[in-house]
C-alpha cells in the first residue's frame, strides 16, 4: 500500500501529493548518511530493512510543512497499522502447541551477538522468556540521523506486536528509546502444560 493510500482522505492533497516519490528520495539520502557512519554490514541491511523507512516517512512530512509533532503521529498511526499485521501473524502461530519454544528459540537466536542489540537473557524456560538490552540498533540509528524522538514509535510497536495473544503475556518497564537505561523484554507462558 502506497503512503497517498494509507493516508488518503485524512490529508490534504498538498501534503499527499508526491509523498511516495519523496519517501523514495529520502530514503537515498539516509542510505548515503548511513554509508558514511561505522556500521557493519549486518547492521546496514537491518536498517534498511526495518529503521530507516519510518525515518524517511518522517522527514518527508516535516518538508512538506508538518511539524515534529505532526510528522511523528503520522509515521506512528502508519507504523501501529503495520505492528497490527504482525501482531495477526504472531496471534495465529500461538495457536500451534508448543510454540512458546519455538518463540524462544527464534528470540535467542535474532538476538544472538552483539551488531543488532547487545542484550543479556535473564531467563528462558517453559515458563519466561526475560532478555535485558543494553545496546540497540533503532535507538542508536535515531540517535546517528538526529531524530531520536522517533525511536518511541518502534518501542510502541512492540506493545501491538507482543500485546492482546491468549495465554501470552508481554511486559516491558522501560526502552532504551524512551530515555530507559536498558529494554527489559520479558515474555510469559501462560498457557499451563505448553514446553
Amino acid at each position: 500500500m502506497t503512503y497517498e493510500k494509507f493516508y488518503s482522505g485524512r490529508l490534504d492533497e498538498h501534503i499527499l501529493d508526491g509523498i511516495d516519490a519523496e519517501h523514495k528520495k529520502k530514503m537515498k539520502l539516509i542510505i548515503e548518511e548511513i554509508n558514511q557512519g561505522e556500521w557493519t554490514e549486518k547492521q546496514k541491511k537491518r536498517q534498511k530493512k526495518s529503521i530507516i523507512s519510518n525515518i524517511a516517512l518522517y522527514r518527508s512530512f516535516i518538508d512538506k510543512g508538518l511539524s515534529k509533532n505532526e510528522a511523528k503521529e503520522l509515521v506512528k498511526e502508519y507504523s501501529f497499522h503495520i505492528a497490527e499485521k504482525a501482531h495477526k501473524l504472531l496471534n495465529a502461530f500461538f495457536h500451534i502447541p508448543g510454540f512458546f519454544g519455538l518463540f524462544r528459540f527464534f528470540m535467542k537466536k535474532g538476538m544472538a551477538g552483539d551488531e543488532i542489540w547487545n542484550s543479556m537473557i535473564l531467563s528462558n524456560d517453559s515458563k519466561c522468556y526475560s532478555v535485558d538490552v543494553l545496546k540497540c540498533l533503532w535507538a542508536d540509528t535515531c540517535s546517528f540521523l538526529k531524530c531520536p524522538e522517533l525511536c518511541e514509535i518502534f518501542c510502541l510497536c512492540d506493545h501491538i506486536v507482543f500485546g492482546n495473544i491468549k495465554g501470552f503475556v508481554f511486559e516491558r518497564s522501560q526502552t532504551l528509546g524512551m530515555n530507559g537505561k536498558k529494554c527489559d523484554f520479558c515474555f510469559i507462558n501462560k498457557k499451563r502444560g505448553i514446553k
